[in-house]
């Protein structure tokens, strides 16, 4: 007669998922223009609160009034449900155990970035005056010399 042997193994992985829930909720992501990345004169930090918000300078001749040209709120409006589609994909990941929490975040950073770069881009209202059309020689209102786009990034936070 035949022997067999069974075995059997403990195949639960809940402490484990446990682990894994729990270390999404330890991290933050940040988006945007650093100020600790930023020795650029003039600052990038200013120049992207400067369109994302507008601003009138005084002068003793009149004013120069530089429109609100959000890219970084209306991007966060336009692609939110689309971020959301996005975790929601990588939560699949990492319940799975395919990719660990920060990795979640990175991708996620990462795609955020691209996006607002793309808004950077894209963006083309309110147009430039004519005066900084000809000076620059570009209509496109977010983009001089590419340093503001490149300047967008993300962080991810350990809390």
């Amino acid at each position: 007669m035949a022997r067999i042997t069974v075995r059997f193994r403990d195949n639960n992985q809940i402490p484990e998922l446990r682990r894994v829930l729990n270390e999404l909720d330890r991290y933050s992501l940040e988006v945007g223009v650093f100020a600790e990345n930023d020795t650029s004169n003039p600052s990038y930090v200013m120049i992207a609160n400067v369109h994302e918000f507008g601003v009138t300078i005084q002068r003793e001749r009149g004013s120069i009034v530089i429109p609100e040209r959000s890219f970084i709120r209306t991007t966060f409006d336009e692609k939110n449900a689309e971020w959301v589609r996005f975790i929601r994909s990588q939560l699949r990941l990492v319940v799975t155990f395919r990719i660990d929490a920060r990795t979640l975040w990175e991708r996620l950073g990462a795609k955020i970035v691209a996006d607002i770069q793309e808004k950077i881009t894209d963006l083309d209202a309110p147009p430039n005056a004519p005066s900084t059309i000809a000076k620059k020689g570009s209509s496109n209102p977010l983009i001089d010399t590419g340093g503001l786009r490149s300047r967008i990034t993300y962080r991810v936070v350990r809390v």
